[in-house]
């Protein structure tokens, strides 16, 4: 993007700051939508006007207008969409199956953001020209949610949801959110989605510390993501099963606490005592483990017995809290890297990371106890 749209670094943060900024805005309005109106409408219409937004890049537009385009797509991606998805795969799993259900939704979002990365890599690399090649990428990313648009559209049903959450929904007035935001099981997920959530994105920065920490290639840090990422659906399918033979708690208590170890790990010892092959390894445990929880941390609305009718606006009230870190953990790990160098900057970040991991699992065990 830089070379094509002539941009700083700063600019590039900038925009990602500002998509994050809008989007968690979005998130508690994305459940009332989500309460209200049926989620074929809802996710047609984000993701038509997500992939329409994206031909504007074909124009090369100025930064001011990738600013405003990137704050239109804070709203297309999240506001009609988020909660409206949950909400949807909620319904789907019946009582006995949302370790399933929210598995293999993101087991699935998973093979199709590693499909549509190796399509788009294969397009760039037939172009004559970078300038050509980033423009084929930006058409791949555009036309895809169009097509999946036009997916939803023909296969989920009009009205997706039962009989029992069409009567729940018609329960749900505005004034219980006042009750919604007392409980303390709300806001104890909430927690467990933002620590999570934390190390999700942090996981993002393990290819730019091996580079650094083993002296490797940019190509070996692009192998390395690759890897990482195919962890995804791996782990999701797994921790959907499992989550509902042993329930989701089970499943988010243990990941925390393997996490744990593993990020105090990488964030203590040296790169030349652990070794590349170690962190490899722990790199493939710790992506399983956090894949594993993005999986299974919303099937606990079905443990800690949310009433279907308050889920759009419960999904949208912990999102609001849960996916902060995309506002700030960027530059959270930027600063670490400026202040204390490459190697140093990442293992504190990791180690700050482990910290984040332990106060997810300390929460979890609390409400394992409470719902004892």
């Amino acid at each position: 993007m830089e070379g094509l749209f002539d941009l700083t670094s700063i600019q590039i943060g900038l925009l990602n700051s500002v998509f994050g900024v809008i989007a968690v805005i979005c998130y508690f309005p994305s459940g009332y939508l989500a309460d209200r109106y049926s989620a074929r409408s809802l996710i047609t219409i984000s993701l038509l006007s997500t992939g329409a937004g994206g031909f504007i890049m074909l124009l090369e537009p100025s930064f001011y207008v990738l600013l405003i385009l990137h704050s239109f797509w804070g709203v297309s991606s999240i506001l009609t969409f988020w909660a409206a998805l949950i909400k949807a795969t909620r319904d789907w799993g019946d009582d006995n199956n949302q370790g399933k259900g929210f598995g293999y939704l993101d087991a699935g979002r998973g093979v199709v953001a590693a499909l549509l990365a190796s399509i788009a890599t294969y397009g760039f690399s037939l172009a004559k020209t970078s300038d050509i090649g980033m423009h084929t990428v930006v058409l791949i990313y555009s036309i895809s949610p169009i097509l999946c648009a036009l997916f939803i559209w023909k296969t989920l049903p009009k009205n997706h949801l039962s009989n029992s959450t069409k009567q729940a929904n018609s329960q749900f007035k505005i004034g219980d959110l006042k009750d919604l935001i007392g409980q303390p099981k709300i806001w104890s997920l909430s927690i467990i989605i933002f620590c999570a959530y934390t190390l999700y994105v942090g996981i993002f920065d393990f290819p730019a510390f091996a580079e650094k920490a083993f002296n490797q290639s940019k190509s070996f840090g692009a192998v390395l993501g690759t890897s990482r990422d195919w962890m995804r659906p791996i782990a999701a399918v797994s921790a959907g099963i499992l989550a509902d033979k042993y329930k989701s708690s089970f499943i988010i208590k243990h990941s925390f606490f393997t996490l744990i170890i593993l990020f105090l790990s990488i964030g203590v010892f040296s790169p030349d005592f652990i070794g590349l092959e170690f962190f490899w390894i722990g790199m493939i445990l710790i992506a399983l483990a956090v894949f594993a929880l993005r999986a299974v941390y919303f099937a606990l609305m079905q443990e800690i017995k949310i009433p279907i009718s308050q889920t759009g606006v419960s999904v949208g009230l912990i999102s609001l809290v849960g996916y902060t870190p995309d506002t700030f953990l960027h530059l959270l790990s930027g600063w670490f890297v400026t202040y204390y160098g490459d190697v140093h900057g990442y293992q504190y970040f990791f180690t700050f990371l482990a910290f984040i991991a332990l106060v997810g699992w300390l929460i979890t065990k609390r409400l394992i106890s409470s719902l004892a």
